[in-house]
């Protein structure tokens, strides 16, 4: 009977920045788990706010909480030489202080409370050996040291605390979703409207990049499976594969019968976007604990995208 029980729970969550690319597919997949979902976004809430926080989990005691809300800056900081104090505060804010107020209010008002923290690759250094969980942390850049605050206050609250806080360090995941700033969009956009006659040209920073991409539902479907394991921790989630931007660019523009070396001018003002070095990800410890691995290869991840892009199109 108590195992009838659990089986038929409904279970609440909270979303924090569900109007991201995750947040969405996140929501879309708890909705068809039947959960009570609270969406939280800087349209109707101030996480930035402790009394917020605080009152918003004492109230829901939600038997889950996704906390994807980030702010990104780390392409205008490597662009700009000058440091800008508004970046930095925000950045702060949102990837620790917030983290932190709701680790808080969990602790005071809500221990059953699981926690799911979302990290990133910028983390670590590039290199061409695989990162693990183990791996060095050394950021370049304060979006990455942000992360890094994130995920070592998870660990303080989880070891000292008692909380159940993991960390997912997410690679690269793309999808429809994503904003028009996001390298994966820009190529995607750009191919189909070169296609359409809309636009001849694609400026891009560097061919020669590699990157660990993935598909943005599997990423998804791996935070879900790490905040119901039994013992909270750190995770790798990524692909374990890199493919250069050139790849990317290539087998975009081939689906729409392109050339993309007739298509494409390489801009060296925006060479410092899109040079981030390799970072790979050994997702290793998530797969053998929860069986999670990628579903959409690289191949099939471009072609979603194209198939997602052309339907923006369509309404």
């Amino acid at each position: 009977m108590k195992n009838k029980k659990i089986k038929n729970k409904k279970f609440t969550a909270i979303i924090v920045g569900s109007n991201g690319q995750d947040g969405i597919i996140l929501n879309n997949k708890l909705t068809k788990l039947n959960y009570r979902i609270y969406k939280i976004n800087k349209n109707n809430g101030n996480i930035k706010r402790l009394k917020f926080v605080t009152n918003l989990v004492k109230k829901i005691k939600p038997d889950e909480i996704y906390y994807l809300a980030a702010y990104h800056h780390s392409s205008e900081e490597k662009t700009k030489s000058t440091f800008n104090e508004k970046f930095f505060n925000e950045t702060m804010q949102i990837n620790v202080n917030a983290v932190i107020f709701f680790l808080e209010a969990i602790t005071k008002f809500s221990p059953k409370t699981r926690f799911f923290y979302a990290s990133s690759s910028l983390i670590f250094s590039p290199s061409k050996l695989k990162h693990n969980e183990n791996t060095e942390i050394n950021p370049s850049s304060y979006y990455g040291i942000s992360k890094v605050a994130g995920m070592l206050a998870c660990r303080y609250f989880r070891k000292f605390k008692n909380v159940f806080a993991s960390v997912g360090i997410l690679y690269n995941h793309e999808s429809s979703l994503r904003k028009k700033n996001f390298l994966s969009k820009k190529v995607v956009k750009a191919a189909y409207e070169i296609y359409r006659k809309k636009k001849r040209y694609l400026e891009i920073g560097n061919l020669n990049s590699k990157i660990d991409w993935g598909y943005a539902d599997d990423y998804v479907d791996a935070m879900v499976k790490i905040i119901k394991l039994n013992k909270a921790n750190d995770f790798i989630v990524a692909s374990g594969k890199s493919y250069s931007v050139r790849e990317f660019v290539k087998k975009t523009f081939d689906s729409f019968g392109l050339n993309y070396n007739k298509h494409i001018k390489i801009n060296p003002k925006i060479l410092k976007q899109d040079n981030y070095g390799t970072r790979i990800g050994d997702a290793s410890r998530l797969r053998k604990l929860t069986g999670w691995k990628p579903m959409v290869n690289f191949n099939s991840m471009i072609q979603k995208l194209i198939s997602d892009e052309k339907k923006l199109y369509e309404k």
